[in-house]
């Protein structure tokens, strides 16, 4: 008999079906058909059974948009772990953790302002970029040392065929990327996105009735060479500007702000064998603000900046990995100056100068069973502004059970330090954040980090269940006590204003991932509360930091439809962020003065927002597309309250909750690609 043999190849992972009949003799069989289906993965995203995520970021193009743009942090912000960033808040907040606890850099050069005005935006165009990386812990591999979690923008790794690119132009901003080898071994990715919102959406910009004027710009360069078969060196260039004015009723004041980022780093891979390279990197990062208040009168500037000069080196070879990282920073805190003496008397708060040498070390030993260990040591030695020297040592342990059918179990421990300190007047998406060394106003921050999780795939790899609890200790925070009438009226000092203490974090998450198929996304429920204890008498006790929201869902699905329509949708629901009331508010001599309560003793109510994305391809080919998408900006019009906020209007005062300026966002643009 003729063997028939069929392969069907549909998706992965592969299944065998096999059908036999009988011949004349029993110990005889013949195989009369075959078929192998494999079922493709379709999800852009990609776990590690150490929690790590992998996002293929040309997938953020079927995402819902935000004035034209799909941000990178905005799905990040949906992972499990990281608490909802809402209006009016540029952080991201991982594991409990402040948002300046986290590393986010451009292939492993850490940048210190990554967000655009009201957390709409980051820094990062998208399409500059082939896979962005999270990991709920900073890694070994981070250039710094972090307390909280890791989002790595990574740029293209290899050289295009031919040239590449991409066009999306709305009524908000454009954007455009260009891929073009100059030859075999050379690549040049030139990116640019301009914002001009105030052209046609200025009446919609206000505030309190007070016009909000804004625009920014993102400009990325990368230049990649293949010198050798075994030599690649990676250029890199980012450039980003804001500029916003807003009037401020509360005070009678005008705000004047300009920001932004820099950012230059030379990047050599050397490849001695398939499990051993060796990276050098050396790089140069500024980040700067200039805010300035006029009041009457008085103008008041308060600049402050931060640049970071590094080396990084990372050795794999085999089963061991070590680097060595030498950092050294200038930073100008918070440095008030005011044009017009009020019987204000302060002196410039001085540069700091301060520098990191790191060693660090990692082994995997894998046991007999599926056990896997990764003991890692990483040892810096810290010179702050006072020329004091400081050792800290950062041991960690990582340990994974591969069970088969039951999955993956790992636990983490990690003891990390951090010598950067992040704090400002609000954290309502105005960059008026600055950042401090360890030294002369506080002590290098730790934490003991502890987690467990599960993953499991089913379904005939179909869908993917994760599980993850984590508890972290941290001392040595610090919060921004004052607010803006402290420079105009009292004699500023910085040390003065600085609230000194302890938290802790803890919480657990679950997700389910749909891996496969023409519908693509996960549901994610997180509890979390991440708590602050201050021994500054104005605010005593124990209390929720300020992002600290117990619960969150997040759920985010992708439809592709046919080869001409996807669908898109991403849904929040979580508990609202805490604030301050007052308990008393006098009005003397025109000048209001406000008795605080307990500090973060109420909470604003639940947040929740539905996004809508409508991705219509006029043409599809391999090698050219080109289309329209729709997106709806909190579709559901939900009133979200984001803040509470002191009224004052003709000698009457009020203390009301604020949302966002619009309650719905609808945004169309136009989009060209060609591959």
């Amino acid at each position: 008999m003729n063997r028939i043999i069929t392969i069907i190849i549909l998706l992965l992972p592969c299944r065998v079906f096999a059908e036999a009949s009988e011949a004349a003799s029993d110990s005889t069989r013949q195989l009369r058909s075959v078929e192998v289906a494999v079922q493709r993965y379709t999800s852009p995203l990609r776990l590690r059974a150490d929690g790590t995520r992998t996002w293929q970021l040309s997938a953020l193009q079927g995402m819902p948009k935000i004035m034209g743009n799909t941000d990178p942090l905005h799905v990040a912000e949906l992972l499990p772990g990281v608490q909802t960033s809402s209006e009016f808040d540029a952080g991201l907040h991982i594991l409990g953790c402040d948002n300046a606890h986290n590393e986010v850099s451009l292939d492993g050069t850490p940048l210190y302002g990554v967000q655009h005005l009201l957390g709409f935006f980051s820094v990062f165009n998208a399409a500059h970029f082939q896979t962005m990386t999270y990991a709920p812990v900073a890694s070994l591999e981070s250039s710094s040392n972090r307390l909280g979690g890791l989002l790595r923008m990574n740029t293209m790794d290899a050289v295009p065929e031919r040239t590449t690119g991409e066009i999306a132009v709305g009524p908000m901003s454009s954007q455009a990327t260009l891929r073009l080898p100059l030859g075999r071994r050379t690549l040049l990715v030139a990116s640019a996105r301009e914002a001009y919102m105030n052209l046609l959406y200025s009446q919609w910009m206000k505030y309190d009735d007070e016009q909000l004027r804004y625009s920014f710009g993102d400009y990325n360069l990368t230049l990649l060479h293949q010198a050798t078969s075994r030599d690649r060196l990676c250029f890199n260039f980012y450039g980003g500007h804001d500029n916003a004015h807003y009037d401020i009723g509360l005070y009678q004041a005008a705000a004047h702000v300009r920001w932004g980022n820099q950012l230059l780093s030379l990047d050599h891979h050397h490849v001695f064998r398939d499990d051993a390279d060796l990276r050098h990197t050396l790089s140069f990062v500024r980040y700067g603000n200039n805010f300035r208040i006029e009041q009457q009168d008085v103008n008041l500037r308060i600049p402050s900046y931060i640049a970071d000069l590094s080396y990084r080196s990372l050795l794999r070879w085999g089963q061991w990995r070590a680097g060595a990282n030498v950092s050294a920073y200038f930073i100008q805190p918070q440095s008030p100056e005011l044009q017009r003496d009020i019987h204000v008397d302060y002196q410039p708060v001085a540069q700091q100068r301060a520098q990191e040498y790191t060693l660090h070390g990692e082994y995997v030993w894998e046991l007999p069973k599926d056990v896997t260990l990764r003991p890692q040591l990483k040892g810096t030695l810290y010179v702050d502004d006072r020329r004091h020297v400081s050792l800290l040592p950062s041991p960690a342990l990582t340990a994974e059970w591969r069970s088969g059918r039951a999955g993956t179990f790992s636990f983490h421990y990690a003891w990390q330090h951090q010598p950067l300190f992040q704090t400002g007047i609000t954290s309502i998406g105005l960059p008026v954040e600055f950042w401090l060394a360890a030294g002369q106003y506080a002590k290098p921050q730790q934490a003991q980090h502890v987690s467990l999780s599960h993953d499991i795939i089913f379904g005939r790899g179909r869908w993917s269940l994760s599980t993850s609890i984590y508890y972290k200790y941290l001392s040595h925070q610090i919060e921004y006590g004052g607010n803006f009438l402290d420079f105009l009226y009292t004699n500023y000092d910085l040390n003065k204003a600085l609230l000194h203490g302890d938290g802790y974090n803890y919480g657990a998450s679950i997700t389910l991932t749909r891996r496969t198929g023409p519908v693509t996304g996960w549901l994610t429920y997180s509890f979390g509360r991440s708590m602050r204890r201050f021994t500054d008498a104005r605010y005593p006790g124990t209390y929720p930091s300020n992002h600290d929201r117990p619960h969150e869902v997040n759920a985010v699905v992708s439809w592709r439809i046919n080869n001409h329509w996807n669908v898109a949708a991403t849904y929040v629901f979580c508990s609202g962020t805490p604030f301050t009331a007052p308990e008393y508010l006098f009005m003397v001599n025109h000048t209001l003065l406000v008795q605080n309560g307990q500090r973060n003793a109420h909470r604003l109510k639940p947040y929740q927002r539905l996004d809508l994305s409508v991705n219509y391809d006029i043409r599809r080919t391999a090698r050219f597309e080109h289309g329209i998408n729709l997106s709806i900006y909190n579709a559901t019009v939900s009133d979200n309250q984001l803040f509470y906020q002191l009224e004052v209007k003709d000698g009457h005062f009020a203390y009301k909750p604020k949302g966002f300026f619009v309650n719905v966002l609808p945004s169309i643009n136009y989009y060209i690609k060609w591959k």
